[in-house]
């Protein structure tokens, strides 16, 4: 049996699709990448361009099976977004785009329900893209019409298969699952007026739901931060934190039960599903979301696309100290950036981009480690390491402003870590591994084969 994997993994501003190798120690190959961004439809909605997504991923996998014979095929996306499916399985339109303006009232959803009630039930943090909000704004109409809702990635895994299910950590995105039982919550479906026969049973990821082309494709952590953390062998209880660095850098702990206090809710920590099972079995990820490499992204796109190697460079050859910013800053919301960096910081206009590269990355370290502060008030235990994961470990200053401003030991661990949690699932599901700790022990990825869960 071929012991070779397919994960796709949708992030908001790439499509890749990754091979995986289990009986390998090679990271995985990247074997398609497409770039993409939020469309804007006719009725000034940004949406996902969702045949363009569906054909890079589809062009992925071709790409995949051509290079020989595949086990299964796992998916993984961003979270908190959905698409609509009709009686006949068809797709209602494209899925809105999370950073729409269509929740502006979501304010007055929370006072309807009380913030306190709402953390209690699910545990998962204010922001204004929860899918709960995104559900009470959206069209009525279209509501009448829908069949089933599905999250992104078990979407994508309709599209490939015709199934139609819930996955754990997808579905712990929305602000709409009990933290209690795992379960939707009726009492916040009617208190939007959603009909909670569009929601797909929740079940944990494992199973083989169907095929494409004749391979299996396998239900894996939908979320794509969880199936980064899934990669590596953090435990609840271990001293070891966690920042999964991409456009959001994702900061946080693997807890045992869910922190629901006044404290965990006042400084917003989210507890979101981790790859597992239930939350009631599986543990939870407790975490904040910060902005994170989109402050970069954007800076590049308004100073014409130059290198990010050289950009980086220059940001390490202006050492010293550099104005610390609050990359959630609504500010930073508006176009502009560059010119808004410049007057806040007060480096006005003769500083070098690469001075301003280095107080972004500076003030996203700074970001990370005031949530690690937060994680050691609200849990009463201060990290001992961090461990980072995603595309951002490519980046040796980053790591380098990480260790500096938490002051503990920066572990650099896969960059393509949401794949390869993905594919270690798959390889659950097909039996090649009893579970993550065999997996784990035998598929443990240079350069983070230092990074062990006792490790001093």
């Amino acid at each position: 049996m071929p012991t070779r994997v397919l994960a796709v993994d949708c992030g908001a501003t790439s499509v890749r699709v990754c091979s995986v190798d289990l009986d390998s120690r090679r990271e995985p190959e990247v074997l398609h990448r497409w770039p993409h961004a939020p469309v804007q439809l006719a009725d000034g909605s940004p949406r996902w361009d969702w045949p363009g997504l569906l054909a890079a991923v589809e062009h992925g996998l071709a790409l995949g099976l051509a290079a020989g014979p595949v086990a299964s095929i796992g998916v993984d996306t961003w979270g908190v977004d959905y698409g609509l499916l009709d009686d006949t399985g068809a797709l209602l339109s494209w899925p809105h785009c999370y950073r729409s303006e269509r929740t502006s009232g979501w304010r007055s959803v929370v006072d309807r329900i009380g913030a306190e009630h709402l953390y209690r039930t699910t545990g998962i943090q204010l922001q204004p893209f929860n899918t709960l909000f995104q559900l009470a704004a959206h069209d009525r109409s279209e509501l009448q019409r829908a069949s089933r809702l599905l999250m992104l990635p078990e979407l994508i895994a309709h599209h490939l298969t015709g199934a139609v299910t819930g996955e754990v950590t997808s579905a712990g995105t929305t602000g709409l699952v009990d933290i209690a039982d795992g379960t939707w919550s009726a009492e916040l479906l009617d208190a939007i007026d959603v009909d909670s026969t569009l929601l797909p049973p929740i079940e944990a990821p494992g199973r083989q739901l169907g095929q494409w082309h004749g391979i299996p494709v396998t239900l894996v952590g939908g979320h794509d931060t969880a199936s980064a953390v899934a990669a590596v062998p953090v435990r609840p209880g271990d001293g070891t934190a966690y920042v999964a660095t991409g456009s959001w850098f994702l900061v946080g702990v693997l807890s045992a039960q869910p922190v629901l206090s006044t404290a965990a809710a006042e400084a917003n920590f989210t507890n979101e599903p981790a790859v597992g099972g239930p939350v009631v079995s599986g543990g939870v990820r407790l975490l904040k979301n910060v902005t994170g490499l989109h402050l970069l992204e954007r800076l590049r796109s308004e100073w014409g696309d130059p290198p990010l190697d050289r950009l980086l460079a220059d940001a390490a050859a202006s050492s010293g100290d550099v104005p610390l910013v609050d990359p959630d800053d609504q500010l930073f919301a508006s176009p502009g950036l560059d010119a808004t960096l410049r007057d806040i910081t007060r480096l006005g206009s003769a500083a070098s981009r690469g001075l301003i590269v280095r107080c972004v990355l500076a003030s996203l370290a700074a970001a990370t480690a005031r949530v690690l502060d937060e994680v050691a008030d609200v849990t009463g235990v201060r990290p001992r390491r961090l461990v980072a994961l995603g595309g951002g470990v490519r980046n040796q200053l980053l790591l380098d402003l990480l260790e500096a401003h938490c002051r503990i030991p920066v572990v650099r661990g896969p960059a393509e870590a949401t794949a390869l949690g993905n594919a270690l699932v798959q390889g659950i599901g097909i039996g090649h591994f009893a579970d993550l700790a065999e997996a784990h022990d035998q598929l443990i990825f240079a350069p983070a084969t230092s990074f062990r869960p006792d490790a001093p």
